[in-house]
């Protein structure tokens, strides 16, 4: 793993990324379905589990506890310094749980989690640093509640392109990883490779140079074919 999400680099981490991380989260926020959320008490008699899969420093976590009381969140990440911001940021807030692990491409996307557990899944801004999208995807649905929602938000490639190839060469050599941007129509191709339908898309721009994309899918696939964005 990267030295990136260690260290001191984890603890300023939000301060140094908080225009884009706000903008961002809001717009995977914003594709959320808080009101099914909130009805799964009545329907299946128990509180709303969601999991944010490369949760880093817990801010997603911590706006959907304040939006929805009472779920049960789990977060997962690769960096134990940046598990330690999440865990300033979600002290003394109830049922959360938080995982060491790194994401991959296990039947479970290496997730310490029983099949159809949730009923919300995030995974945003880490989908570009998966060697195997597809199975990393596919792992998520598996563990989705059946037509429960993922969401899914990353940055997007800009262009010339040729210019963007050195900007993730350099991306690469801060991560330590492999790192591919994806368009939104990419994105949903893997989505569906993956076994999920997309119902929702929109591409954004987080200021002049990012610009990024955020979808929603479900684990049931619909003989309609793909949503249109």
């Amino acid at each position: 793993m990267s030295t990136y999400y260690t260290g001191r680099r984890a603890q300023r981490y939000n301060a140094r990324w908080r225009t884009y991380s706000e903008k961002t989260l809001d717009e995977a926020l914003a594709m959320i379905d808080v009101p099914a959320l909130r009805n799964v008490p009545e329907q299946l008699g128990r509180p709303p589990r969601v999991l944010d899969v490369a949760c880093g420093t817990g801010i997603l976590l911590k706006e959907l506890l304040e939006r929805v009381p009472g779920i049960e969140v789990y977060g997962a990440d690769a960096s134990a310094d940046m598990l330690v911001q999440a865990q300033i940021a979600l002290k003394d807030l109830p049922n959360v749980h938080l995982e060491r692990v790194k994401i991959g491409a296990g039947e479970t996307a290496y997730l310490p989690y029983t099949q159809e557990t949730f009923d919300l899944i995030t995974f945003t801004n880490a989908l570009h640093d998966m060697p195997d999208p597809v199975a990393t995807l596919a792992g998520l649905r598996r563990l989705l509640a059946p037509g429960r929602q993922l969401v899914v938000e990353d940055f997007a490639p800009r262009e010339p392109r040729f210019f963007w190839t050195a900007f993730e060469w350099l991306l690469r050599q801060l991560e330590g990883s492999p790192v591919r941007a994806y368009t939104l129509p990419e994105a949903q191709a893997l989505c569906q490779q993956a076994g999920l339908r997309v119902a929702h898309g929109k591409v954004f721009a987080v200021g002049w140079f990012w610009h990024g994309w955020v979808l929603s899918a479900n684990s049931t696939i619909s003989e309609d074919g793909p949503a249109h964005t």
